[in-house]
């Protein structure tokens, strides 16, 4: 049986001290990094779910996955959709640079993919849960999700972030920062 600590080894994964308010693309970073993190996790909790079953220890990680993907997901996806997004858009909104129209297309697919991804986290939450016993399917599910995170952080980061980061200015980076802090009901000291 794999300890609780042997799941979320790493549980700090993804933390990173220059990922501020400030400097909303290190958050977003660092936000993928936990993502990718507590995906691995929930397919290792699955695989031993499939060999073991429930139990007092799994239960509990099961709960932390849960807590990670119900609550900082949704806000990353805002983070992105409402913030990110937006500001890459406008910095060509008439689409008149012939890499405006490919990045509006892979933002949009994007968004597709975070309703996707939410709509399969929703059914592996509801089996965390209700503590499944259908192992197989949360197996197989719990490896499309970790697949669909993996593939997902990968053009965001890839493509989306250098893109910003070389076209976004300070100031637009500081104000958006400030506006996500401010979604999020987080007054910071400027």
């Amino acid at each position: 049986m794999l300890k609780i600590e042997q799941l979320l080894k790493g549980s700090t994964a993804g933390r990173d001290n220059n990922a501020t308010f400030e400097r909303p693309l290190d958050l977003l970073i660092s936000c993928h990094n936990k993502i990718l993190h507590f995906s691995s996790a929930l397919l290792k909790l699955s695989t031993a779910l499939k060999q073991d079953g429930w139990s007092d220890s799994y239960a509990a990680s099961a709960e932390q996955i849960r807590r990670y993907f119900n609550v900082a997901g949704p806000e990353h996806h805002l983070d992105e959709e409402l913030h990110l997004f937006p500001a890459i858009i406008a910095l060509d909104p008439e689409l008149k640079q012939a890499q405006s129209s490919e990045l509006l297309q892979r933002i949009h697919r994007l968004i597709k993919e975070h309703v996707e991804s939410d709509a399969l986290w929703a059914t592996l939450d509801r089996m965390l849960e209700e503590r499944t016993e259908n192992f197989a399917k949360l197996d197989t599910l719990a490896t499309q999700f970790e697949k669909a995170m993996r593939e997902h952080a990968e053009i965001e980061n890839e493509i989306i972030f250098p893109y910003a980061k070389a076209h976004i200015s300070d100031t637009e980076f500081k104000k958006m920062g400030a506006d996500i802090a401010k979604r999020r009901g987080i007054k910071l000291n400027t």
